[in-house]
């Protein structure tokens, strides 16, 4: 049976929340031919489009986006999952708001996306230093895994995870990006960034673990493209 490969996108095949490099983008699309290949992401087709352009997300076999919640073939939904975060949600993420002891609020802090919603302290309207500033906080405090811990001990059927750099993805239980392998016939070898526990790659890592399947936890893009030319 042919072997599936499966990419993160932000930060496994582009630099954080940035678009691809172009020459990593002339060897994907050359690499990729011939192979079942798809692509994952949190966020929405959009940005999906902004980070790796049509080009590729009609070259491979399909693109989910937002944990999984919805499907594109070829720029169409295959399918989509809707979910309402409840209000009582809403408002414990507004009180990490006025708690958090980062400085910057800078917008966009809550996202509702197809499925799921993502939550940020600095906002996704933040500048590149604003991003930064706030990874290495959180990389020192771990804000984001309290927040997610206090998140899932209220909402039993809730699920927090830390993702990209800044934010937190959080939706349904189950509807993490392991809902994917039902739709994929077959082994998979997973490429992601975020592969440890609490973090959003983790629920499909973990589910991989048992050859023919693997999982590679990369750096950075550039970690990707090396392990493709090697495989």
């Amino acid at each position: 049976m042919q072997m599936n490969y499966v990419f993160d996108i932000d930060g496994t095949l582009t630099p954080a929340r940035s678009p691809i490099e172009p020459e990593f983008k002339n060897f994907f699309l050359k690499w990729r031919k011939g192979k079942n290949v798809y692509l994952i992401s949190g966020s929405d087709y959009e940005k999906s489009v902004e980070q790796v352009g049509k080009d590729v997300l009609e070259a491979v076999n399909a693109c989910f986006n937002t944990a999984g919640n919805i499907c594109y073939k070829k720029g169409t939904v295959i399918y989509r999952n809707d979910w309402n975060a409840p209000t009582d949600l809403v408002t414990m993420l507004e009180d990490f708001l006025k708690t958090s002891k980062f400085p910057i609020r800078a917008g966009r802090h809550l996202e509702h996306r197809i499925g799921m919603l993502n939550f940020s302290i600095v906002g996704r309207d933040c500048t590149r230093k604003q991003r930064k500033d706030y990874n290495m906080f959180d990389l020192k405090v771990k804000e984001r895994k309290k927040f997610c811990k206090i998140i899932m001990e209220t909402f039993p059927d809730i699920e927090a995870t830390v993702g990209g750099q800044i934010s937190i993805d959080i939706y349904a239980l189950g509807m993490n990006k392991a809902q994917i392998i039902k739709h994929i016939n077959g082994p998979i070898y997973f490429f992601g960034d975020k592969t440890k526990k609490g973090e959003n790659d983790y629920a499909i890592a973990r589910k991989l673990t048992s050859p023919p399947n693997k999982v590679f936890t990369v750096k950075n893009w550039q970690d990707t493209q090396n392990i493709l030319k090697n495989l």
